[in-house]
């Protein structure tokens, strides 16, 4: 069941023992995802209607992870359904996420936007002070394969005029094979960060460099774009990462966790000009005789970004400023 709490397993707790004197005491967890079965029918025969994935939850499943820090905030969003283009069942996703602002005193959260919704629409679902910003996703793009979706058919312009009236962030999941090397993609982000610079764009999961020459070859294109920001959730390599630290101003740069997904035992690799999603089942094949150690994608995620800021010669503050001091500086 999706929903399933993952124990940490020895060769877990063995990378934890390396990861323990890189992660810093405070973290803000820029990019995770809080959200129950009422509003996802995607994934309703997958969820425990009793296992929410709440705050509480997140606090209790990944502060062993991030080596119980002192401060533990996050940026949160529920988990994109195209069902929640219908108004009552985006009302449960916003009533959801501001129940859990209550319980988590200094995080924030983004809304769900619709691509059919008017900027007045959008504004009258910022109930909450520390409803910080704008979530899209390709999901509800009005198309058959939406993982091949421009951007703008899942991030309306509504969106981006608000954004830019309030200040707030917009998180966006790139898709398309290139991602960010898409030319229409990195077009279309470069023109929309100059025509709204009161607006952050923050492009998720390394500006989506699972296949990490996408980030790699197009990244520093946007060093001068101020308010592009990145976040590094779920990535599993460092390529893509690494070039971001060594061409964006370091204030510019997020961890997330993008849990609950970051609970799994699985991993994403740079396969040929795309990437694959290896799962616990095809890791466990790889060497019958000699098992492969197989991590939680927190911990992949958490030693790639290690390495990248090793490679980088990143400091003890420059490492904070990713995990905490950046967030907080953005979102507050």
């Amino acid at each position: 069941m999706f929903s399933k709490e993952m124990p940490l397993l020895p060769p877990d707790r063995e990378a934890l023992k390396i990861l323990k004197d890189f992660l810093p005491p405070r973290i803000f967890d820029a990019h995770l995802h809080l959200f129950d079965a009422s509003f996802t029918p995607r994934l309703r025969e997958r969820l425990d209607p009793a296992l929410p994935f709440c705050w509480e939850r997140y606090e209790r499943e990944m502060g062993e992870l991030l080596n119980f820090p002192s401060i533990l905030q996050g940026n949160f969003f529920v988990d994109p359904d195209p069902a929640q283009k219908e108004p009552e069942m985006m009302k449960k996703a916003d009533r959801f996420l501001i129940e859990q602002l209550e319980k988590a005193p200094q995080s924030t959260a983004e809304i769900l936007v619709s691509p059919e919704e008017s900027p007045e629409q959008i504004e009258a679902r910022l109930r909450h002070p520390r409803i910080k910003g704008l979530k899209c996703y390709h999901l509800l793009a009005d198309r058959p394969n939406t993982a091949q979706a421009d951007i703008w058919e899942y991030l309306p312009e509504s969106a981006w005029e608000v954004a830019e009236k309030r200040g707030l962030a917009i998180t966006l999941h790139l898709v398309k094979d290139a991602a960010l090397s898409d030319p229409e993609n990195l077009r279309y982000i470069r023109e929309k960060s100059r025509q709204y610079p009161n607006a952050v764009l923050i492009l998720a999961h390394a500006a989506r460099a699972f296949a990490s020459w996408t980030g790699v070859e197009a990244v520093e294109k946007l060093a001068n774009a101020e308010n592009v920001w990145f976040d590094f959730a779920a990535v599993c390599e460092s390529p893509a990462m690494l070039r971001i630290l060594q061409k964006i101003d370091r204030k510019r740069i997020l961890w997330g966790s993008d849990y609950p997904i970051c609970r799994a035992r699985d991993k994403v690799v740079s396969l040929a000009d795309g990437f694959l999603w290896m799962y616990q089942n095809q890791l466990s094949c790889i060497s019958p005789q000699s098992p492969v150690k197989n991590w939680l994608i927190a911990i992949e995620n958490l030693m790639a970004v290690r390495q990248a800021a090793l490679l980088a010669d990143w400091n003890e503050d420059a490492v904070e400023d990713l995990f905490y001091g950046n967030a907080r500086a953005l979102f507050f």
